[in-house]
């Protein structure tokens, strides 16, 4: 059955997808698909309260903390993020000062062909990032589909996550490694702490596939008003491979309760808490100055950008307010009980 399918997904004319990458896959989807239905059957149970849970309220009270990262990602003062087939404008218009790129595949409107062909402008980046003469290179990371989407390789029906993870995993983790870099990746739409433990899983077993010490893989979470309440509990099953928090910004303006309790939570646990969501279109750029200064103050460690043409601002901006690679050392304890009883954000 395998032999087939490894044929006849030759329709997709991917050179990713080597006889050895399918077998990779499907080991992989031999390995997670039940746990993915489990997830799947208890999620659609499960009624997500926006508020703290009485039955993790230990894991909140005690004293542990995120590992930390490598120092490709100890400064993520400015990061690019691109739609995954957009990569090759990224190219064209990456800046000296940015830390990090973040790859997406994650966007609805992508088939499996789009992705694919992404997967390959991504191995074109990798190594252009680290083999041709840069400034510095920049750490990579992608966004992979939502884990609940599925593709059909052919004949295999596998989870999207699973493909876009595992081809990254299964083709550049050697490359990545050699130039002390590691896969990465951001978890966009977690909704629960079991999903965490899952992903958590996920990246334990592929770390002991590709023969990668315990925490070198590393994921950050995606954090807005609906997961927020949950946040302590994400972050503790990701703990050893947590890259940080970003935080989407909802109108793209403020300060907000949400904002400064999620600083105070990721600090506390000494993880790095970035800003996404930055809109220039509906923005001068004076508010938007404005509203990256306030940002870098108020204590974020990064800002992540979709736009290029801000990159410029966004490093003076960053390298102005927060001339060390982070400032997790700004606890900010006065904001950890913010939201407690209450359940959105007052804008100042």
């Amino acid at each position: 059955m395998l032999d087939e399918v490894i044929e006849s997904a030759n329709v997709h004319r991917s050179s990713l997808l080597t006889q050895e990458a399918m077998v990779f896959l499907e080991k992989l989807h031999r390995r997670f698909h039940q746990d993915l239905q489990q997830l799947d059957e208890q999620q659609h149970r499960t009624f997500v309260e926006s508020k703290q849970l009485t039955e993790t309220q230990q894991i909140r009270n005690a004293n542990w903390e995120v590992k930390p990262v490598r120092k490709d990602l100890q400064d993520r003062r400015v990061i690019l993020k691109s739609s995954a087939t957009n990569i090759e404008t990224v190219l064209d218009s990456r800046q000296p000062g940015t830390n990090l790129f973040i790859a997406d595949y994650s966007y609805e409107s992508l088939s499996l062909n789009d992705r694919l062909n992404a997967q390959e402008l991504v191995k074109k980046f990798i190594h252009q990032n680290f083999f041709h003469t840069v400034p510095k290179p920049m750490a990579v990371m992608i966004t992979p589909s939502d884990w609940r989407r599925n593709d059909d390789l052919n004949g295999l029906c596998l989870s999207a996550s699973l493909v876009d993870f595992g081809l990254y995993i299964f083709h550049h983790t050697e490359t990545l490694v050699r130039n002390g870099s590691a896969p990465y990746l951001c978890l966009k739409g977690l909704a629960t702490y079991e999903e965490a433990r899952w992903w958590n899983t996920l990246i334990s077993y592929l770390e002991r596939e590709q023969n990668l010490k315990e925490g070198t893989i590393k994921a950050s979470i995606s954090i807005t008003g609906e997961n927020v309440h949950h946040l302590e509990e994400i972050l503790y099953e990701l703990r050893d491979h947590c890259a940080g928090i970003h935080l989407v910004a909802e109108d793209g303006r403020g300060i907000t309760d949400v904002a400064r309790y999620v600083i105070s939570i990721g600090h506390k646990r000494k993880t790095h808490v970035i800003r996404e969501g930055l809109a220039s279109e509906r923005n001068t750029n004076a508010d938007l100055f404005e509203q990256g200064t306030r940002e870098a103050v108020e204590g974020f460690d990064g800002i992540c950008v979709t736009d290029p043409d801000l990159l410029k601002m966004m490093e003076g901006i960053w390298n102005h307010y927060m001339p060390e690679p982070n400032q997790i050392w700004k606890k900010r304890q006065e904001y950890l009980n913010l939201l407690n009883g209450s359940n959105q954000t007052t804008v100042v």
